[in-house]
């Protein structure tokens, strides 16, 4: 590997994500199983975001996701809500466990190098977008990994005020990180 993906891929991971039906039942059960108090919640998360992308066509996707820390992990919790999406594709198929796990990476420019060294990999992008804000932006993607590792693979990377937001979130702050 490449000393830049190295650089890139070797410490950034920090999420895993689950679809659930029910957030708030979900939050619940990660509350009192694993111990995890302070989430996020944030409803019809992909209303507002631009260049959304479902296999290769503009996407028509909606969801909600709940974001909870486990230590340094991002809990993510996704709930599909409308449109074509891996979310609903993963319900229709009865798929249970993680649907993906995340890296987030540290700048546009490493994104972009990461999501250019996964397409050369053969990797197909099954869904995307963006989200800009007041309070910073969020680009994410995700790759068809199932093959490989059983679920999808997200690159993403978030800017101004939401970096420092997750990290309150980290801490154990409820703390919104979408508004």
């Amino acid at each position: 590997m490449k000393d830049s993906l190295k650089k890139i891929f070797s410490r950034s991971f920090d999420q895993i994500c689950f679809v659930v039906p029910d957030i708030e039942e979900a939050i619940e059960y990660w509350k009192h199983t694993n111990g995890i108090e302070a989430w996020n919640v944030a409803h019809d998360l992909a209303l507002h975001q631009t260049e959304k992308e479902y296999y290769g066509q503009p996407g028509n996707f909606q969801f909600s996701c709940g974001y909870g820390y486990a230590g340094e992990t991002l809990i993510e919790l996704a709930r599909h809500d409308g449109g074509d999406s891996v979310y609903n594709d993963w319900i229709q198929s009865g798929q249970k466990g993680p649907h993906h796990v995340g890296f987030r990476l540290t700048t546009p420019e490493d994104y972009a190098e990461a999501e250019q060294h996964y397409q050369q990999a053969g990797l197909v992008k099954a869904m995307a977008g963006y989200f800009s804000g007041p309070f910073g932006d969020c680009r994410w993607s995700y790759y068809d990994t199932r093959e490989q590792i059983g679920c999808f693979t997200e690159l993403y990377y978030v800017t101004g005020e939401i970096a420092e937001r997750m990290e309150r979130l980290k801490h154990g702050e409820a703390v919104s990180i979408t508004s």
